[in-house]
Order: structure tokens, then C-alpha cells, then sequence
């Protein structure tokens, strides 16, 4: 299903930073010399002898401040936003500028640079230095004090490959996906705010802030949908009262069309079908006036019927979203800094913490790039060798294999690279392999991990890793301690529970699951497994029989499974005699322990896969729960 058009959605605020300027682009050649006139508080502006309208350039701290989009049209330049920390990105040949808004400092091509004023927000336009920017891209800005007028003279950068795969603005009046094969107008006041790193959901925005516009693509959907299979698929994410609902066909295209109200605002639903794709239109218009004025919708249905389930990749006045070259897309990390290809059909995963993951079309094979602080002294060697420990104390030998290491060299870094196999049943192996590199101040780890050993792909691996670059991480993230720094699985602290009266120490590297049921008071997550105890006031069970109860929970619904009986004694917990058990059931170890006091009943529970069943693991559950204290 197509994400929905009320998802929360970062509003990057960069108005008319993306917009063409429809009556320059026609005539303006991909590589050019370009001449720019402008006076201070005027809202007109000639770009080689096309007049323009623009927001007002104006005067801050002596430096001349225009509309961004006067850089990216005029120059050919690529932009790129990020949205954490509001900085602009310029692109224009060999020369990088990032400019932060607010801030008075600004890079060159990774080197940093004073400027007179800072970038400002200014009635939702970006507006930059011209002066430090146009002279940075080799054009040459002259003042006349007597008129305020600005003169600006250079050339264009050609719209080729030295834009790293991001289509400029320059001379589009249409944009579209070529990935996804979809184009409609590019008008100007359009703004795009954000697209999905599958490209498979972009949303715009009106830059007067009257209407947005999603556009979504399902890429996985029965050929040759009934109209009232299409109309459904609206229905459904329709929250408003449904005013128009119908099928269309003009123009020679046909489509499904509903139409809602809802909290003030009108909403236009389209949906169309090209094969096995179906492609999504959601317009939102912020006033239901608008929608009723015959003048304000002739625009909007202008823009909706603009839309093609196509896209003419040899059209120049198309801007293409779509970052896919050669079947790869390129991920670039603003915030750490990093950028690599991978297949198109790759997703993005969710993000956990400082790692970022991907995944493929069928979600089997993975990749992690995970980013943290080089501690002092700290090298590849001595990092690479402490994971490698980690690897080693975790699973059963029967259960792992570990190739030697290997040198290599990652965007002109050296790196280590080692890769390890792990299996939970001793039948299909999993690959992973692990590559470390440390530049400047922060350590790179990334991981090729493969389900099962024989998909793993050599080709894959060694072109990824030339693809990847590592550049400067944002100003924005500072220390990431990396926690095996302090690996140490031995080290516990003690956790109180005040309802019920007990202590247990607890290993530090286990996880608290949070928990509001009434029994289930503490829950651990580690290696593979569970911990947790659960307590119930009485004595109407004894421990013999919580632990049957226990053995009988292991039986899956419907079907019978062999249980091994590996231990059922006697122990002593909290200062009285306990029920101890361990069961082997389907290449899983589960260890439980009842014991009864102060009138109350505890059951302590632990479960995780034979594969991680290290003597280490089998004293740690054992401590653990020997280690539960009962005060009155």
C-alpha cells in the first residue's frame, strides 16, 4: 500500500530553492556564460536578458542577500538540504559549498570560510550571500553604490555528470521519476519537500502555502485493476466524509477520482494503473474556498492532469528525482558523512541509533554501517581484534567459523576486513562480512551479512565498497562511545523491585524491556534471548508445579515436539529450597526456577538458542538468578 498522505512528513522550507525559471530555461544552453542584474528591494531580476520575478534581494551586515534558487537556476548548481541542521549544499563542478542558516561561517570544498552575514529564512525563502557564493563558483560581482544594482558575471556548469547524479533546475518545467516512471509540470512555486530514499513516496508544497501534493507509487500490484478495485484502494485512506467518488477517462487516460472535506481543507484523490504499478495523487488544499473558486482549481487540476504514468528520459526540460544510474542508487548520510551505491530494488531500514541499515528486495541479505568516536591510542588492529573476541565469547564453537583477516583499502583508507559464519542449527550458515577503517576522529564499521552462506557475493561486496565515500560528519553530532569499548559481560548491577521486595543483580549488557502487566515485573533481553521473573501473591501453586506448567507452555499450538530434559533439582534461592529445570527443544535452551517466600510465588524464566549456549551463558543464567534476594 502507498504511504499515506498524513504521515509526518520534515518540511525543509527552502522556497523556490528548487523552482525553474520557466522563462529563462527555454533558451539557456547547458553550458553558458550567464549575466545577472538585480537592485536591492526590487522583486525582478534579468538573467541573461530574461526578466524574472524573485523575492526581494535586500542588504544584512553589508552583504547582499538573494533568493537561493537565483544560485541553483543561474549557475547550474545542485542543491541538497539537511533538514537537522538547515544546511544548503551547493554543487557546481569540482567546487562544494555548504552554508548553515543562521550561521556566519561557511565550506569550500570542505574548508571553512568566514562570511560578512549569515543565510536567513525570510518569509519561507532561502536567502543566501551572492557575493561569497557567485565568487566561489568563479564569477565576478561588481556594486554600483549610486543605483544599488548588483552585476554578476560567469558561467554556467553544464548539467552532466559532474552534478553526482542530481538533476539541476536548470531550464525543467517538468519532473518526474525515471525510476519509477512517472512526470507531470513543474510549475513555478513547487517545492518538494521529501522523498522516500526508494523514491517510492515525494511529497511538494505550494510555496504561498495554499495546497500540497504526494505522489506514491505501489510497485507491486495485480495487472489490469477494475475501476472499482482502484476506487477501493482511495476509499481506504479516505479518513474525510466522501463528496465525489467516480471513475474517469480523458484525454485518453483513465483514473479513479474521490474527492473529500475534512477540518476545513479539501482533499482530491487520484489513482492510476500502468502495468503492474499503480500510482497515487493526494491534494490537499488547505482552504475549501480555494477548491470552490473556479480560477484557484483550474490551476490545481492542471497540475493533477499533468500527470503521466511515464517518463521521456530524453527530455531536457524534465527534472529527474530520481537518483538511480546504472540500476544503483546512491545513499548519501548527511549527518555522518558518508555516501555508497546500492541495487535500486534495496530498501532502507530503520535506523538504530548510530547504525544505518539497508536490506534487499526480499529482505535475506543486509548491510549496517555503524559509526562511533575513535577512542585515544585506539587502532584497526586493536578495534578489529576486540569485535572478533566478542564474536568468539558469544557462540558455541560447533556453531561458528572465523576466516583470517585481510588488509584492503576503502575510499583510499586502509581497513581491516574479516568475515565470520554463524548457524543456529548446524545446517544452512550465515555470512558476515565485517570491514573496519578509521578516518579523523570517528570509526567506520560496516557489515555484509548474507543468510545463508552460498548467496554470498564477492562482486557485490568489492563494488560496494569502492562505491563508498567518507567525507567530514555534520557539526551537529559530537562523541559516539563505541560500547565494546567497555566489553566486559561479567559486570552486573543490582536492580530493586520495591513491590515485591527483591534485588537480583542484573549483567549490564542486557536490555530492560519495559513492562505495565501485573506479574511480568522485570524482562531482560540479551544475546538471542529473554529473561524475566514473574511473581504472583499466594502459594496456591507450588514450585513443582509452576515448573510442569512451565515444560508443557514449550509445546507449540497444534503440533508435538520433542523435549529434552537436561536438569530438574533442587537449589537453593533467596534462602529457601527451589524448583530447577533445563529443557532442549528444537535447537533452544530454556532454564526455569520456582521458589515460594513471603507468601509470595516467583518464577524466574530464561531462553535463548543452542548456538549462544556457551559455558559463559550457562553460569551467567545461573548467577543471575542465584543471585535474587527477598527482604520482608
Amino acid at each position: 500500500m502507498p504511504i499515506l498522505r498524513k504521515a509526518c512528513i520534515p518540511a525543509i522550507i527552502l522556497c523556490a530553492a528548487l523552482l525553474p525559471f520557466s522563462a529563462y530555461a527555454d533558451e539557456a544552453p547547458a553550458a553558458s556564460a550567464v549575466s545577472i542584474q538585480l537592485k536591492l528591494g526590487e522583486d525582478q531580476i534579468t538573467i541573461n536578458e530574461q526578466s524574472v520575478a524573485v523575492e526581494k534581494p535586500y542588504v544584512s551586515e553589508g552583504a547582499t542577500l538573494v533568493p537561493l534558487r537565483v544560485i541553483t537556476s543561474a549557475f547550474g548548481a545542485a542543491l541538497s538540504w539537511d533538514s537537522e541542521t538547515q544546511t544548503v549544499g551547493l554543487k557546481r563542478g569540482t567546487t562544494t559549498i555548504t552554508i548553515q542558516i543562521g550561521s556566519k561561517t561557511a565550506t569550500v570544498n570542505g574548508k571553512s570560510q568566514p562570511l560578512e552575514a549569515a543565510a536567513e529564512l525570510s518569509n519561507g525563502t532561502t536567502m543566501v550571500p551572492l557575493r561569497f557564493i557567485a565568487e566561489a563558483f568563479g564569477a565576478k560581482v561588481t556594486f554600483d553604490e549610486q543605483t544599488a544594482s548588483v552585476s554578476i558575471t560567469g558561467a554556467q556548469s553544464a548539467a552532466s555528470s559532474d552534478l553526482a547524479g542530481i538533476d539541476s533546475d536548470l531550464g525543467k518545467t517538468h519532473i518526474g521519476n525515471s525510476f519509477h516512471g512517472w512526470s507531470m509540470k513543474y510549475p513555478a512555486g513547487l517545492i518538494k519537500d521529501f522523498q522516500s530514499f526508494t523514491e517510492d513516496y515525494v511529497s511538494f508544497e505550494d510555496a504561498n502555502g495554499e495546497f500540497t501534493l504526494d505522489v506514491s507509487v505501489d510497485s507491486d500490484m495485480a495487472e489490469g485493476l477494475s475501476q472499482d478495485a482502484l476506487l477501493g484502494l482511495l476509499a481506504d485512506q479516505a479518513d474525510e466524509t466522501i463528496l465525489e467518488k467516480n471513475y474517469v477517462t480523458e484525454g485518453g487516460r483513465s483514473y479513479a477520482r474521490i474527492v473529500t472535506k475534512g477540518s476545513g481543507e479539501m482533499y482530491e484523490y487520484r489513482a492510476y494503473q500502468n502495468g503492474d504499478k499503480v500510482y497515487y495523487l493526494y491534494l490537499t488544499i488547505n482552504k475549501a474556498d480555494n477548491y470552490k473558486n473556479p480560477v484557484k482549481y483550474s490551476a490545481y487540476k492542471d497540475l493533477l492532469d499533468s500527470f503521466k504514468t511515464s517518463f521521456a528520459a530524453n527530455d531536457p526540460s524534465v527534472k529527474d528525482l530520481s537518483m538511480v544510474k546504472e540500476g544503483l542508487r546512491t545513499y548519501t548520510d548527511e549527518t555522518y558523512g558518508f555516501s555508497l551505491k546500492l541495487p535500486a530494488d534495496w530498501k532502507k531500514g530503520s535506523s538504530r541509533g548510530e547504525t544505518i541499515t539497508f536490506t534487499d528486495a526480499k529482505g535475506k541479505n543486509s548491510i549496517g554501517f555503524h559509526v562511533t568516536s575513535k577512542k585515544t591510542g585506539e587502532t584497526v588492529q586493536t578495534w578489529a581484534d576486540r569485535t572478533h573476541k566478542m564474536f568468539v565469547d558469544l557462540w558455541v564453537p560447533e556453531y561458528r567459523k572465523s576466516e583470517p583477516e585481510r588488509k584492503l583499502t576503502v575510499d583510499g583508507t586502509e581497513a581491516l576486513a574479516r568475515r565470520t559464519h554463524n548457524t543456529f542449527d548446524s545446517k544452512g550458515w550465515d555470512a558476515t562480512e565485517n570491514v573496519y577503517m578509521i578516518k579523523g576522529d570517528y570509526k567506520y564499521f560496516m557489515y555484509f551479512q548474507f543468510e545463508k552462506q552460498d548467496t554470498l557475493s564477492e562482486s557485490f561486496i568489492q563494488s560496494t565498497l569502492a562505491s563508498i565515500s567518507i567525507g567530514k560528519p555534520s557539526a551537529s553530532i559530537g562523541t559516539i562511545k563505541d560500547g565494546s569499548e567497555s566489553y566486559d559481560r561479567s559486570l552486573t548491577s543490582v536492580v530493586k523491585n520495591k513491590n515485591y521486595n527483591y534485588s537480583i543483580s542484573i549483567p549490564t549488557y542486557w536490555k530492560a524491556e519495559s513492562t505495565k502487566s501485573s506479574n511480568d515485573l522485570l524482562r531482560f533481553s540479551y544475546d538471542f534471548g529473554g529473561f524475566f521473573i514473574a511473581v504472583e501473591d499466594g502459594l496456591e501453586l507450588t514450585p513443582s508445579v509452576v515448573i510442569s506448567t512451565m515444560k508443557e507452555g514449550l509445546q507449540p499450538k497444534g503440533r508435538s515436539i520433542p523435549i529434552k530434559e537436561i536438569e530438574n533439582r533442587t537449589e537453593t534461592v533467596a534462602g529457601v529450597q527451589a524448583q530447577w529445570a533445563v529443557w532442549e527443544s528444537q535447537e533452544f535452551v530454556t532454564t526455569a526456577c520456582s521458589f515460594q517466600t513471603n507468601g509470595m510465588t516467583f518464577l524466574a524464566y530464561a531462553g535463548h538458542p543452542k548456538a549462544v549456549n556457551t559455558d559463559f551463558m550457562k553460569k551467567l543464567i545461573s548467577d543471575t538468578i542465584k543471585s535474587i534476594q527477598v527482604t520482608k
